[in-house]
Formats: C-alpha cells, structure tokens, sequence
C-alpha cells in the first residue's frame, strides 16, 4: 500500500479541528483516514513551529539544495574510486591506501 501524501492545508485542518474539540479526537482521525498518533505529531509539529512545522520534511523540495548536490557529489566521488582501485586492481598495481602489497 503507498504512503499517503497530505498537504499542509490538509494537516492544518485536521490539527485546527483538534484544536477547537468539537469532535472526539478518535472520530475525527476515522473521518479523515488518518492514525491518531499521526495527527498528535501533526499538533505538536504545529504548536511548536505553526504551519512552518506541518511541511513533510521528506520532501526533496524541502531539502537544502546545496546539501543535496554535496551528497551526489560524495557519493560519485566514492564511486569513481571503487573504478579507480578495480581498474588497477586489473593492471596490476597496487590499490589507493594499499602499501604495496598483494
């Protein structure tokens, strides 16, 4: 089963509804299809940091960009190292860190 994706506006409401108690935290999570320990992180998100708090920080679009291209970059790096050693593992000579010997 995939993971529901909620917007900000859908978790707002759901977290303002909680708020007004008006509803049973139980029936409301039942009509919105949401588990009830979600949508207490969801208040406490909210309390702690407003709407700012509700974005899905799983998100890439929410990700740093810079830290996002270091991390591709890091991990080509160690790719083009594990090339490198291969192919002079083939030719014979000695690995990156090795001392010399096989």
């Amino acid at each position: 089963m995939a993971r529901r994706t909620w917007t900000v506006e859908e978790k707002l409401s759901v977290v303002l509804e909680m708020v007004k108690g008006q509803e049973s935290v139980t029936s409301l999570c039942h009509r919105h299809g949401v588990a009830m320990s979600q949508a207490y992180r969801w208040r406490d998100a909210f309390l702690e940091r407003g709407k700012l708090g509700l974005k899905d920080q799983r998100n890439p679009k929410h990700r740093d960009p810079v830290k996002e291209e270091l991390r591709a970059l890091r991990e080509l790096a160690g790719s083009q190292a594990l090339i490198i050693d291969a192919q002079k593992k083939l030719a014979g000579l000695p690995a990156f860190g090795s001392n010399g010997t096989s």
